[in-house]
């Protein structure tokens, strides 16, 4: 993936001095509540004064120069489609020495520079993306020397109040370094009168003293977007207030998410980076000679690689996460309200689509082979419809998908309607789809007990608390069982499939989540939920399954060491079809048992990881731990021999060792089970953070 990383972009907002006239102190009287109107007189007036600041001189008696230090940090990861999941591939940190001269001379010299990759890649970045834009932004805003955004009027240029339309839509106290009280401002909304046209779409912060521009936030419509990969650029710009007269550069995010134009996939890839500028130095009577040459240069690679650096190169990461904060992430939402009747992204609005490798092709001994492909369509930035179509050879039959999602800042509603959509039975997925094809391929090991749905369901998602999202689901279905439809392998002969209690589902469940970002230093995930129903199904079956599922991580510097813990327990009321049965024992649950050997109406599993670079990047050490335990005290272990399966009166354990191989990609473990029935195991798998990829 080409990657352009424009942080000339995020700090284009007028970041160079600004000096308060004593004389300019009239403030607009603040938005009354509920006033929502667009180009009201009021609006009208602060933009006014903030081009007026604009168009002033940047040199001010009280300040002849200064010098900055500069330091960032830059993420290249893959995120995942309407998740929070990210797999980081590269970090580079940066440090800079930041150089400002009256009247407006300016240089930045590249004095550390390091990186450390997590997973392959030849990504790099030009000098000037990892510099800091001090002049000010100009009235058309070009971003990767125009390769990527090209001739966008500023919201604050001459005459751009012909152009765009602006909403005075709060105001607010923030505080902002070199300010000991809050600075009190006015937040204005920015979109284009004509939506079609290269602009940006976002808000503006303006002092409400001076009229100066104190924090920007927008990203831009589809058409200012030069490169076809382009998805996105999200920037969120934020000033400082020095000697109480100067807004300078303080804090710039840029988030940059590309993908190929002509093919969906369920990942994209994404540069996001942060920079921040400190201890500032004014009126040292810099010699002119500073400002020769290229306006940002570097030190030698080996001197710039030497370069003491305060933190850590994953200290940001351990304490942040790697995905945008917070109102990063909200810039594209809030966006999007603005300009609702139009997509934002840069990408063409209908694609193929590939959700997932397994989607086009799979192999295992209910389906046989199976494949497919799918078509994505978002004519709107809050709209997307998916469908998907394939065909099973083995039982001969189609296979079906229509996915529509309106998403809303505040909630995220899905319909769904799907036929012969494959479902697995257990607790959980135990391998990934592509690893699963070869392995019924070639020994004859299908890590699957497929069954077969048709009908629809509708789900809603929404905030519930801080941090926390709840999940809201309803289905109905006609569940089927599946068949052993072949007995092609180049390893031996498959398993039984075992059939399930069919009917018509009607069903649905409740979860609510927390998810910490990914990469923090100590990091956790818990899920509280229930599903549940009825199955019109000889006598009928009712029932309620609540369920807790919670991981903890902690990472360490030295060698990536990370620990893993992860815990799941469930259990049932009512009376269960086979297919809602919770069965545990081998890869996925306890390793170095039978393969699902094990079940019943309640279930407790834990899983502990330890890892640590051994020979980076090529091995990894880890160790394995493991427990579990399933009974059937209700009248659903019934149903158990169905699935030749039994309950236990005591927890199972199993212990093993293995190796991750080149950057972890691949994985191959080996595992022992401690308690009666237990015997030798090997795994081989793909890291789980590429599963939903496969």
């Amino acid at each position: 993936m080409r990657a352009r990383f424009a942080f000339a972009a995020a700090a284009l907002a007028a970041f160079a001095a600004r000096p308060l006239p004593a004389q300019d102190t009239a403030a607009v009287a603040p938005p009354q509540p509920g006033s929502g109107a667009w180009n009201t007189a009021r609006a009208l007036e602060l933009v006014g004064r903030a081009q007026t600041r604009r168009t002033q001189s940047l040199s001010d008696t009280g300040m002849v120069d200064y010098q900055a230090d500069a330091r960032g940090y830059i993420y290249f990861y893959l995120d995942r489609r309407d998740i929070d999941e990210r797999t980081l591939v590269k970090t580079d940190q940066v440090a800079l020495q930041v150089f400002w001269k009256a009247p407006n001379q300016t240089k930045q010299i590249i004095v550390g520079l390091r990186d450390r990759k997590s997973l392959p890649t030849n990504i790099h970045y030009h000098l000037d993306h990892l510099a800091v834009v001090q002049d000010n932004f100009g009235d058309r805003i070009r971003i990767g020397d125009g390769d990527e955004v090209s001739d966008v009027l500023h919201p604050a240029a001459p005459g751009a109040e012909r152009f765009y339309d602006y909403r005075l839509s709060d105001s607010l106290s923030i505080r902002v370094p070199g300010s000991g009280d809050p600075v009190r401002v006015y937040r204005v909304d920015v979109r284009p009168k004509d939506s079609s046209q290269h602009a940006l779409v976002g808000a503006v912060y303006v002092d409400q003293r001076g009229g100066d521009i104190v924090r920007m936030e927008f990203t831009f419509t589809r058409s200012s977007y030069v490169d076809r990969e382009l998805d996105y650029i999200n920037i969120s710009l934020e000033n400082g207030l020095w000697k109480g007269r100067f807004w300078l550069p303080n804090r710039q995010q840029v988030e940059i998410r590309r993908q190929l134009p002509e093919l969906g996939f369920p990942a994209g890839g994404v540069i996001r980076g942060t920079m921040t500028v400190t201890g500032y130095r004014f009126n040292q009577n810099l010699p002119d000679w500073r400002f020769g040459g290229p306006r940002v240069v570097s030190v030698a690679p080996s001197q710039a690689r030497s370069f003491a650096f305060e933190k850590p190169i994953d200290a940001e990461m351990h304490e942040q996460g790697i995905g945008p904060e917070r109102e990063l992430g909200e810039v594209r939402r809030e966006a999007a309200e603005l300009i609702r009747e139009h997509a934002l992204s840069g990408l063409p609005t209908t694609r193929f689509d590939i959700p997932a490798a397994s989607t086009v092709a799979r192999y295992n001994r209910a389906e046989g082979l199976a494949v497919g492909f799918g078509v994505r369509s978002a004519p709107r930035e809050q709209v997307a419809t998916e469908l998907y179509g394939g065909w099973a050879f083995g039982p001969m039959h189609p296979l079906a998908r229509a996915d529509a999602t309106l998403t809303k800042p505040r909630f995220r509603l899905g319909g769904s309607a799907f036929l012969n959509q494959p479902r697995d039975v257990g607790v959980g997925p135990v391998i990934s789809g592509a690893m699963n094809t070869l392995s019924s391929a070639l020994a004859g090991r299908d890590y699957s007990d497929l069954f077969y749905a048709s009908g629809g369901s509708l789900q809603l998602q929404r905030r519930v608390l801080a941090g926390w999202t709840g999940t809201f689901t309803g289905r109905v279905e006609d569940q089927r069982s599946a068949r052993l439809e072949t007995s092609v392998s180049a390893g031996g002969d498959f398993r039984p499939v075992f059939p399930i209690d069919e009917g018509m589902m009607y069903g649905g469940a409740v979860a609510v989540t927390h998810a910490s970002p990914s990469g923090k230093a100590l990091g956790w995930t818990m899920t509280l939920g229930a599903d549940g129903g009825h199955l019109a199904s000889g006598g009928g079956f009712d029932f309620v399954r609540p369920r807790i599922d919670l991981g903890v991580t902690r990472r360490w510097s030295p060698n990536s060491a990370r620990l893993d813990v992860e815990l799941s327990a469930g259990a049932a009321a009512g009376t269960l079809p086979r297919q809602a049965l919770y069965l545990i024992g081998g890869r996925g649950t306890v390793p170095g048992y039978a393969f699902r050997a094990y079940g019943g109406d309640r279930f407790a599993t834990l899983r502990i990881t330890a890892a640590a670079d051994l020979w980076s990047p090529w091995i990894r050490g880890r160790l394995l731990g493991a427990a579990g335990w399933a009974d059937a005290g209700g009248p659903g272990g019934a149903a158990l021999t169905a699935w030749g399966a039994q309950p236990l009166d005591r927890p199972i354990f199993s212990a093993g060792a293995g190796v991750g191989i080149f950057y972890d990609i691949l994985r191959v473990d080996v595992a022992r089970g401690l308690s009666s029935g237990g015997h030798w195991e090997l795994i081989i798998e793909a890291n789980p953070s590429f599963w939903d990829f496969l």
